[in-house]
């Protein structure tokens, strides 16, 4: 089943007031983190998206990993972002957990996952950090996850 919307809301799947950010077609959708990290994706096609708090508010249990926040698009196209100090081991767990979570209870729809880290730093090139990309590529496909320093922006 594809994202449902009326031409300027999706409407289904529905989210709580407490869970949805925005929903509508604006030129830049953006998710905030801690430590005044960011993301910001531009929106040239306008696209219909509904900017999503996943921790704490879609998913509230405190001993479920989960990512951040979520921008789902009316393509289908799910990103799921993280915001982190240095733990990027952490954020890859929080990013497949998340996204078992959307396969779960949302998987009448065909989402198509997008994993975003926003972080303090990473290191240039450890055997670590490779094997974090390796674990990325392998749960969300070659291209469909990025890392970023501080701020992240891309065009959607």
């Amino acid at each position: 089943m594809d994202v449902q919307n009326n031409g300027v809301k999706i409407t289904d799947p529905s989210f709580s007031t407490d869970v949805e950010l925005s929903n509508d077609n604006r030129k830049f959708f953006a998710l905030k983190g801690e430590h005044k990290r960011k993301w910001t994706a531009e929106n040239p096609d306008k696209h219909i998206g509904i900017c999503l708090k996943i921790d704490g508010a879609l998913i509230a249990d405190d001993q479920q990993n989960k990512c951040d926040g979520g921008l789902l698009l009316d393509d289908n196209r799910l990103y799921l972002v993280e915001f982190k100090g240095n733990d990027y081991k952490t954020a890859v767990i929080q990013l497949i957990e998340t996204k078992k979570y959307f396969l779960s209870n949302y998987g009448d729809y065909d989402l198509s996952f997008l994993a975003r880290i926003v972080g303090k730093s990473f290191p240039k090139a450890t055997t670590e950090l490779q094997k974090a990309k390796i674990v990325l590529k392998n749960n969300f496909g070659k291209n469909n996850y990025q890392l970023f320093e501080n701020e992240g922006k891309e065009i959607i």
